[in-house]
């Protein structure tokens, strides 16, 4: 018996030396969401979901990974463009956010508004900007401590083909870019004393994909832009590296796990969170929300919907007729990332509705286009917006080859005749479309001194009643 006792004593003993033997572990958490585009209606659920964390969490990291803005009118027409959206924020505990392209919405002096609000920094390490601006409070890079470990972040912000990112250029003025990856090594090797190296970017899901494959000195990128839900739990390995997004509008959020071990990575997990679905609501957020919302202004009924729409070339078509008809062109074309949702219930359509459609509110500006000339522009929407144009006046068909290019358009007017490939016509666009779209055309176009909203309303104050469910005049083949 003693010898058996002796024998237990030095099992214990060794296995309280193998657990003292143990590398210490520790965890860092990172809340992550993307393009929230000022749904103000899911902070009362997020700030809850946040506050559950951070009572078990307390050092919990929540990241937005750019486009705070842009999509609720509520928000993008108050009086101080876009305070509410920062004001949540700052109430909820943001901890960091890059830029996103809609924060150049109202251009850089409304951005400079913006930092002074926030009370956590930004992130971005491929825009820079005169100093004349004075823009506070953004860094290319942050560090965090938590539990003695350094966590350095790095914030990135997509280019379109034009060098800048997908914002009205008239907007940049004092905003300087370049590609990340020109500038990603460089900081990445200031930040090789830190336990882990994050990327939050607003690039999109597959140019995050790409940066993971050629940066596997990152541990995570928390993505934005293309509006992507990554998976059932939020998480996709690329050559080492979580690369996560969630969605859109506040709808989930992505929980990170981070496991060190001697001060390095050992272990990533996550999960996609839903916010709409969390039964806790913050009741101090819930007033801040209900007070933006009492504004009845945007409750002005401007006509009724008849039909419920369920995409958003119904909707598109909906913004073309106006245009085009309030001008009295032979056609008009919306590019489909200025169609800002794409449902829309049978019930009276207000105020709100139409600025949430088209936040842009942007000038429209009239062109004479022959037949070809048109065609170069549905081509041309087709790569940079990338997805076909939406018209009124017309209707088409296009297939699209290997290369991703769109070929063999087949145009029809209202009338029922061909487009005429030599004849002119009278074509109205957005500004921005005017702006961005690259393509072979002679006529320099003219304003038509009217914006898309003042268009639109005057579209329906003719027309009480709308029905657009089974509108569409695009088809792939």
């Amino acid at each position: 018996m003693k010898k058996l006792r002796q024998l237990m004593m030095t099992a214990f003993v060794a296995a309280l030396l193998l657990t003292a033997c143990q590398p210490k572990e520790q965890k860092v958490y990172v809340v992550s969401t993307n393009d929230m585009h000022a749904n103000i209606d899911n902070f009362p659920q997020l700030a809850a979901l946040v506050d559950s964390l951070r009572s078990v969490h307390p050092d919990l990291l929540l990241f937005g990974a750019g486009d705070n803005r842009s999509g609720n009118p509520i928000n993008d027409r108050y009086a101080q463009t876009t305070k509410p959206m920062y004001e949540l924020m700052n109430a909820v505990g943001f901890n960091l956010s890059t830029f996103g392209n809609h924060e150049w919405d109202r251009g850089p002096l409304a951005l400079r508004d913006v930092l002074t609000w926030a009370d956590f920094p930004f992130v971005c390490a491929n825009v820079t900007f005169d100093d004349t601006l004075g823009m506070p409070n953004v860094y290319p890079y942050t560090i965090f401590e938590r539990d003695g470990l350094k966590i350095g972040v790095i914030g990135a912000i997509q280019l379109g083909e034009n060098g800048l990112p997908d914002f009205h250029p008239k907007h940049a003025g004092g905003s300087h870019f370049v590609p990340i990856e020109e500038v990603l090594p460089e900081y990445i090797e200031e930040l090789h004393d830190c336990n882990a190296i994050f990327l939050l970017s607003h690039c999109g899901y597959e140019a995050d994909r790409e940066t993971a494959a050629r940066f596997p000195q990152l541990d995570a990128i928390f993505g934005g832009h293309s509006h992507t839900r990554v998976g059932e739990d939020g998480k996709q390995m690329v050559n080492g590296v979580l690369v996560t997004q969630a969605e859109a509008k506040v709808k989930f959020v992505t929980l990170s796990t981070f496991t060190f071990r001697k001060g390095k990575v050992v272990d990533v997990e996550s999960e996609l969170l839903s916010i709409t679905n969390f039964p806790k609501r913050n009741e101090k957020v819930q007033a801040m929300v209900d007070d933006y919302n009492s504004n009845e202004y945007f409750r002005t009924v401007l006509t009724q919907n008849l039909a419920a729409v369920d995409n958003k070339e119904s909707l598109g078509c909906l913004m073309t007729d106006a245009i085009r008809y309030t001008t009295d062109s032979d056609m008009g074309f919306q590019n489909p990332g200025g169609v800002r949702f794409d449902t829309l219930s049978v019930r009276p359509v207000t105020l709100k509705d139409i600025f949430a459609l088209d936040p842009f509110d942007n000038e429209i500006i009239a062109y004479t286009l022959s037949g070809q000339e048109i065609i170069n522009l549905m081509k041309s929407c087709f790569v940079t917006d990338r997805g076909p144009i939406y018209c009124s006046g017309c209707s088409y068909q296009y297939k699209v080859d290997d290369n991703g290019e769109m070929t063999d358009i087949v145009v029809t007017l209202e009338n029922g005749k061909p487009l005429d490939m030599k004849a002119k016509y009278n074509i109205v666009m957005n500004s921005y479309m005017a702006a961005v779209f690259d393509y072979e055309h002679e006529d320099e176009g003219h304003s038509t001194f009217r914006s898309s909203n003042d268009l639109m309303l005057e579209y329906l104050s003719q027309h009480p009643e709308i029905d657009y469910s089974t509108v569409t005049r695009v088809t792939e083949e």
